[in-house]
């Protein structure tokens, strides 16, 4: 089998150090046969292959996602991906030759080599046939880490020097038998330049109900290239396969960072059926702030909503929270709970405005886009329900306004 141009490539950047001789035997494991010349780079060759800036600025930085061997018990199994020779552990041929779409074992993780300007590793693998054991290329082989029939995702872990230190990171790779796409994810977060970005962890899940497997993508990104290495941000996203071999976002959003300035958050998802027709359309970010100022410290809490789209789930940035709400009419009611035959908890008049800071799942009325009820305070301290229907919402600073902000503007 012939070597597919993009395996050249990451050999040379991650490893090169196959020793030299014959071939004389092949394993091919139960993994899905990967097409010559089919491989997909998103977003874009160059970028997933680059090398880094090599400027001599020591930020410490550290590794990104996963590490290996650490991490080694996370691996199902390793995929081969190019046509590539059995060593012993110093690089020397046994004379075998792995095909690419083997599938092996890997029993241990060599260290990283330094070579010039590139870096490179061996992993021992184990093939199919007992005695097929020794080591190969690292950069010949993907960490396979969820799979189900036909597909198969793991990653290839990277060493990369930035502004004078170095870090381990890793690119996401998706084998579906038609396609192997090599994947820089920091594209998710930040499409106009690479960041180097580390896979924390990654799973295939229908997390929507739609009978379509999402690969589940937890991943760490730094942030910027001259500020704040030591600090990346940590995202999440939900992914599909797109057309020729394309990997699509259909959900994302920051889960947590943090700042030597005193400024961090941390933020969960919820996914649920705010239609009631047994389709999860609707995730919903919970994001906790913390920002610190001397001896001063203000928290909040934001909630964000994405809705699907019949494709993606895009977030609405005009139903994020809190929000001010001004009372539309007089003889409105605020509830102990999301329902109209609750008890009262107090009249509100015409123009008085409460702060908004939760919703309900569904809307009071399916057919009536604003009936959503809202968890609001009035700026004497009373708590309770409103619907939407009764409500004027305008936007609110979240990061200088909180709960007791608005009770002081009374």
């Amino acid at each position: 089998m012939r070597r597919a141009p993009w395996v050249i490539l990451v050999v040379v950047a991650l490893a090169g150090c196959s020793g030299g001789g014959s071939h004389t035997s092949a394993a091919r494991g139960p993994g899905p046969a990967l097409p010559e010349d089919q491989t997909v780079y998103y977003p874009s060759q160059d970028r997933v292959l680059t090398r880094g800036d090599g400027s001599g600025d020591d930020l410490h930085w550290k590794p990104l996602g996963l590490t290996f061997p650490a991490d080694l018990a996370r691996v199902h199994h390793a995929l081969v991906l190019s046509d590539t020779a059995l060593t012993d552990k110093d690089g020397n041929s046994k004379g075998a030759l792995l095909r690419a779409g083997s599938v092996v074992s890997v029993r241990a993780v060599g260290e990283w080599q330094r070579l010039g300007s590139d870096f490179s590793r061996l992993y021992q693998v184990q093939g199919a046939d007992p005695g097929l054991r020794g080591w190969i290329d690292a950069g010949a082989a993907a960490l396979v880490l969820a799979e189900e029939p036909g597909l198969q995702v793991g990653i290839i872990p990277r060493m990369i020097t930035l502004r004078g230190g170095t870090a381990e990171y890793s690119l996401l790779v998706v084998a579906d038998g038609t396609h192997v796409t090599i994947l820089d994810t920091s594209y998710i977060p930040y499409p106009d330049g690479f960041h180097p970005s580390g896979v924390v962890s990654v799973s295939l899940q229908d997390v929507n109900a739609d009978s379509r497997a999402e690969i589940i993508l937890e991943a760490e990104t730094i942030v910027s290239l001259r500020f704040l290495g030591s600090t990346p941000i940590r995202w999440k996203a939900w992914l599909r396969r797109g057309l020729i071999g394309a990997i699509v976002p259909i959900f994302r959003y920051n889960e947590s960072f943090g700042s030597d300035a005193g400024y961090y958050y941390s933020a969960t998802d919820r996914l649920f059926d705010s239609s009631g027709r047994g389709f999860r359309d609707m995730v919903r970010v919970d994001t906790d702030y913390t920002l610190v100022n001397g001896a001063d410290e203000f928290h909040n809490r934001t909630v964000s909503f994405y809705p699907w789209n019949g494709s993606e789930f895009i977030h609405e940035s005009l139903q994020d929270l809190p929000k001010q709400g001004t009372v539309r009419a007089d003889g409105t009611v605020l509830r102990a709970s999301p329902d109209r035959q609750s008890a009262a908890v107090v009249t509100l008049a015409r123009g008085e405005q409460v702060y908004v800071s939760d919703r309900s799942d569904t809307r009071q009325s399916p057919d009536e886009p604003d009936s959503w009820w809202y968890q609001a305070m009035t700026r004497s301290g009373a708590e309770g329900w409103i619907n939407g229907v009764s409500l004027d919402l305008a936007w609110i600073d979240p990061l200088k306004i909180g709960r007791a902000e608005f009770r002081a503007q009374n």
